[in-house]
Formats: C-alpha cells, sequence, structure tokens
C-alpha cells in the first residue's frame, strides 16, 4: 500500500488506481493484494503536508491550536507529532477546522482535511459548518468565526423555534410532506445560495433565509437509512423497526458487518485493515442513528446501498429522484461501472456526503463489486462481491501477516 506524497498525486492516483482496477482485478483475492501491493492512498499526515507544504507546519500547528483551543504545549505538540506521524487523526470536527484556519486553508482546502479524517466533508446544511466555511472563504481567524458560528446557531435557534409553534397549528400529514420535498429539493438550492455569499453581512441574510431548512439533509439521511433497513428487515411488506431488536442484529450479522472485527483495539492489524474499519458501522452505531442520537454515517449509507442493490429495485421508475438501472445488458463492465459510479456519487451528494474516492480503499473496494457485480461467472450482488472482499482482507491469514 502506497501514500501520495505531493499535490501532483491526487489526480494521478485516482486515475492509476482506476486503470489497474480494471485491467489487472478480476477475483476478490486479486483486489485484497491489489489493496495491498499496487493501490495508492492519500493519508491524512501526507494531506497535511500537501495543504500546507511550509517547513514550519509542526511549530505553527502547536503555536497556533495553544492559542484556540487552550491546551497545554505538551498536549498539542503530543498530537500534532501523531498526526505527522501518521499514527492517529484527530477525531473532532471541532479541532479539524481549528487545524484549517490554524494553517490559513482556503474553504476547499478545509474541506478536503475535513473528508479525509472524519468520513465527510464541511456540512452544508449545519449552521456552525456554514459559518466556519464563510469564514475561512473570507479569510477571517478562527476566533471571528467561532463567534459567527454561535450567531448562526442562536438565530437558527430562534427561527425554528417559531416555526415548531406554526406547525402545530397545520395539518401534520401536509407538513410531512413538504418536510419530504424539502430534504429532496433543497439542498442544492442552499448551497447555490451559499456559493453567493462574500460578505458577513451576506451571511447573515443567508442564515434568515434559509436558517428553518438548515437540518433538513440529515432527515432526508435518516428517512432513506430507515426504508433500507426496513427492505432488508422484511422485503415484501415491511415492519416497524422499533417492535424487534433482534431484527437489528440479524440486519448487521447477516447484512453488515461483512467478518469485520468488532473490538475497538486496532494494534494487530495492519493500516490497510484499520482504515478500512474505520467507522465501519456496529450494531451500537446502527442503533443510535436509527434513534436519531447520532446522524446517519457515510459508510453505513454505502453498505445499505450495497447490500439492498436500491438502484435496481425502486419502485416507481417516474420519480426523479429514484435510483434504477436501465437496460445495461448490452454494456460492459466498464461503462456500467461508470453508471454505477455516477448513480452512486448522485445518492451520496442527496446528503451531502462525499463522492466515491479512487485514493480511498473503502471506496475502491465499493467500485470493485460494482464493476464485477453481475458478472458471467458468479452473477452475484454488489452486496456479495463486497463481503467477498472484506472476509479475505479481515481474515486469520491477513491479520497474522500484518
Amino acid at each position: 500500500m502506497n501514500w501520495e506524497k505531493g499535490q501532483e498525486g491526487r489526480t494521478r492516483i485516482s486515475a492509476n488506481n482506476r486503470k489497474l482496477l480494471r485491467e489487472a482485478v478480476r477475483t476478490p483475492e486479486e483486489m485484497v493484494e491489489f489493496l495491498k501491493s499496487g493501490a495508492e492512498f492519500r493519508s491524512f499526515d501526507y494531506l497535511l503536508r500537501q495543504l500546507y507544504p511550509g517547513e514550519d507546519l509542526m511549530p505553527r500547528l502547536v503555536s497556533g491550536l495553544e492559542k484556540v483551543t487552550g491546551e497545554s504545549h505538551d498536549s498539542i505538540a503530543r498530537k500534532a507529532r501523531n498526526w505527522l506521524n501518521g499514527k492517529n487523526t484527530p477525531k473532532s470536527r471541532e479541532l479539524l477546522f481549528q487545524i484549517s484556519f490554524v494553517l490559513g486553508l482556503d474553504e476547499f482546502g478545509a474541506d478536503r482535511l475535513l473528508a479525509c479524517a472524519s468520513e465527510t466533508g464541511i456540512h452544508y446544511r449545519n449552521p456552525r459548518e456554514l459559518a466556519y466555511a464563510c469564514a475561512l472563504r473570507l479569510d477571517l481567524p478562527y476566533e471571528e468565526a467561532d463567534e459567527l458560528a454561535g450567531e448562526a446557531e442562536t438565530v437558527c435557534g430562534k427561527i425554528k423555534e417559531k416555526k415548531e409553534k406554526e406547525k402545530k397549528e397545520k395539518n401534520e400529514k401536509n407538513e410531512k410532506l413538504r418536510g419530504m420535498e424539502t430534504g429532496r429539493l433543497f439542498t442544492r438550492q442552499v448551497r447555490d445560495a451559499f456559493d453567493e455569499v462574500w460578505s458577513k453581512e451576506e451571511f447573515r441574510d443567508f442564515i434568515q433565509e434559509y436558517g428553518d431548512s438548515l437540518g433538513t439533509l440529515h432527515e432526508t439521511a435518516y428517512r432513506d437509512f430507515q426504508d433500507m433497513l426496513t427492505k432488508l428487515q422484511r422485503p415484501e411488506s415491511g415492519v416497524d423497526l422499533k417492535e424487534k431488536k433482534y431484527s437489528m442484529e440479524e440486519i448487521l450479522t447477516d447484512y453488515i458487518r461483512m467478518k469485520v472485527p468488532e473490538t475497538k483495539r486496532v494494534g494487530g492489524y495492519s493500516a490497510l485493515q484499520r482504515l478500512v474499519k474505520k467507522y465501519w458501522p456496529n450494531e451500537s452505531s446502527l442503533i443510535n442513528m436509527r434513534r436519531r442520537k447520532e446522524d446517519v454515517s457515510r459508510k453505513a449509507m454505502i453498505l445499505l446501498y450495497l447490500v439492498t442493490e436500491a438502484l435496481e429495485e425502486a419502485e416507481d421508475p417516474d420519480d426523479p429522484d429514484a435510483y434504477f438501472w436501465e437496460d445495461m445488458e448490452e454494456e460492459d463492465e466498464d461503462s456500467m461501472l461508470e453508471i454505477r459510479i455516477r448513480q452512486m456519487d448522485i445518492f451520496l451528494e442527496r446528503y451531502g456526503m462525499n463522492p466515491l474516492d479512487c485514493g480511498s480503499p473503502f471506496d475502491l473496494m465499493v467500485m470493485y463489486a460494482m464493476r464485477t457485480q453481475g458478472d458471467e461467472l458468479t452473477r452475484e450482488g454488489m452486496g456479495d462481491r463486497m463481503r467477498q472482499v472484506v472476509e479475505i482482507l479481515f481474515s486469520e491469514e491477513e491479520t497474522e501477516k500484518s
């Protein structure tokens, strides 16, 4: 497994990985070997150096974070050393934004940093993260960005409180339908409107206009997450997921876990295994997502997409938001892969999640499953192909090698 070391590597790595995936990988065993020795990936420490190539990266990180976080010099220095040595990555999105401000990154750079470390880039339906994105765009310091974020959260809170009171006076059914339509169609409008924001005053006007809709992105992800879980639990009739906890255990065991170890300890695993395992949903996280105690994750949505094969099972082909396969029997594997990638990217964009990335081990595995799904030898589904690769990657033999 090789890692990107420079700006010029970003496009090259994506092109090379996709080329090799097409030409040299056929079986699940070949895919695991490709991930181990042929593919190139982007890591957090190299991305930091790519985004900030200055020789003073370490001292700038330490002094800047010491100032904005209030933590001790020794504590920050220890964390920064671990990041730059590739030992771990920051888990807090707030800390990732603080790093972005300290290093003087722009909005695009911060988005890449967040996506690399925490699955998704900037949440453009989150008031605080929108304020940070605006501040990065305007080259404001973190302290000013934090004040703007607090202001945005306060305004949005008041707007939503007012809307909740109004909601009680309306027909609940109509309100629910309106909310579903908002979640589906409004995301792009919000992002387009935010792209026109180039001052603090324009940002305040933006928050006033769209404040009641911020956060509905997660409503859309939650609704589709529930729909896919229901499809797995009772494909034909569907049942209330609240009835039995055991049903969630069955879904996890039969469809989602794919033999990925549940242990939190990663000391005995290779760097590749740790990257793939990171954010892999377990029973606790799935239940928390279902109960809305945590956001639905990108990895959970992709895995559910694969095992339900949503594109083939859309019930209403006239629905502009339905995901379904056109007749592709005449298409070759590479053409089918490109169509599937585009459909998956549309699916992810719906929730503000990053598109598939050829520089990510997990995403490459997804592309392999898409490319070889339904081949002449096996006629297996995408979920089956994904499971085969995961089981080999985390087999006892592979773990012992690491």
